[in-house]
Order: structure tokens, then C-alpha cells, then sequence
């Protein structure tokens, strides 16, 4: 090895090294940007998952409600049914209770110590 093979090589080796300093600064100076945007973009597949299944869930209950309208529609009318017997009913209680006290009560005697 001659002298002259490390003048050559020198300046090469201290291009390398420099490239290989400022590519390791480059590298600490954009592991934060690059760790934020992996975050963002986790974030973002979450609030997709999540949009997706309150859709699912959106959609799953108006299903249910779609078929048991049917059932709840019969299911009111009977109660409706029920309640206007059971009005009929309080009306004519109603009358009995008003005409019982319509009539003057007759009041005891209360009986003297002798």
C-alpha cells in the first residue's frame, strides 16, 4: 500500500463518510414525521372500522324495525281495543260514583252518655 493509493482513496472515504453522517441525521430528523404520519394513518384505518360498523349497526336496526313494524302496528290496535273497553268501563264506574254521591246522606245519631 502505497501513499499515494491513500491520498486517493482519502478523499473517498471522507465523501462516504460525510454521506453516510448527513443520511444518518436525515434519518433522526425524519423518524418523528414518519412515526406521526404511521399514527395518522392508524388512526385513520380506526375511524374507518368505526364509521363502518355504526353503518352496519345503522343499517341492522332499521332492518328490525322495518320487519317488526308490521307485528307492532297489530300489537297497538289490540291495545287500543283493550283500552277502549277498559274506557268504557271507567265511564260507566264514573256515572255509579256520582250517583251515589249525589243522593244526601243520611247522618247517625251518636248515642249520650246517660
Amino acid at each position: 500500500m502505497t501513499p499515494e493509493f491513500f491520498n486517493q482513496i482519502g478523499p473517498l472515504a471522507l465523501k462516504g463518510l460525510v454521506g453516510l453522517a448527513l443520511t444518518g441525521l436525515l434519518g433522526v430528523f425524519m423518524w418523528p414525521f414518519r412515526r406521526a404520519r404511521k399514527e395518522w394513518n392508524t388512526l385513520r384505518e380506526e375511524q374507518r372500522k368505526i364509521h363502518e360498523e355504526l353503518v352496519l349497526q345503522r343499517t341492522n336496526c332499521l332492518a328490525t324495525l322495518q320487519t317488526q313494524g308490521a307485528t307492532q302496528i297489530e300489537l297497538l290496535g289490540k291495545s287500543v281495543e283493550a283500552l277502549g273497553g277498559v274506557r268504557l268501563e271507567l265511564a260507566d264506574q264514573t256515572g255509579y260514583l256520582r250517583a251515589i254521591t249525589a243522593q244526601p246522606q243520611r247522618r247517625r245519631r251518636i248515642a249520650t252518655k246517660k
